[in-house]
């Protein structure tokens, strides 16, 4: 009983174990954000993706050509912005709070709302085919 408990393995160990016993993770390619530098478990969607995501769900709508929407591609997201002349919009604040979903802002009266999608995701689709229904009802 005179033996002293040594300490947990460290670090290294783990590490080590971890290239011997798992390399079939490696088939999977590499984890969220590993070749862009971001942190792990940060997804960023390239804006010209998002462009193109957007027209598309604007074109199954039959939205294409729309003037209820802007769309302006920035460096972190695209902002859209929408205004209804009548009624309001179908929309509450915390719509344009939603994961992937950033400075939203609904005007008081809703009229008017705009936010910007940095993530697509559902919530960015729910958001975007609700507001198609709106205009197309």
């Amino acid at each position: 009983m005179s033996e002293k408990r040594g300490l947990a393995r460290g670090l290294d160990d783990l590490l080590a174990q971890h290239d011997h016993d798992l390399p079939f993770l490696d088939a999977y390619g590499p984890a969220v954000g590993d070749s862009e530098g971001l942190p792990a478990g940060t997804v960023a969607d390239p804006v010209e993706q998002l462009v193109e995501a957007i027209n598309r769900i604007l074109s199954s709508q039959g939205q294409a050509k729309c003037e209820w929407i802007a769309i302006e591609p920035k460096e972190n997201g695209v902002n859209i912005t929408f205004e209804t002349d009548s009624g309001m919009l179908p929309l509450v604040p915390s719509d344009l709070g939603a994961p992937g979903l950033e400075d939203g802002h609904l005007a008081s009266d809703r009229s008017q709302a705009s936010v910007t999608i940095v993530q697509w995701g559902i919530p960015a689709r729910r958001l975007l085919e609700r507001l198609c229904e709106h205009w197309s009802g």
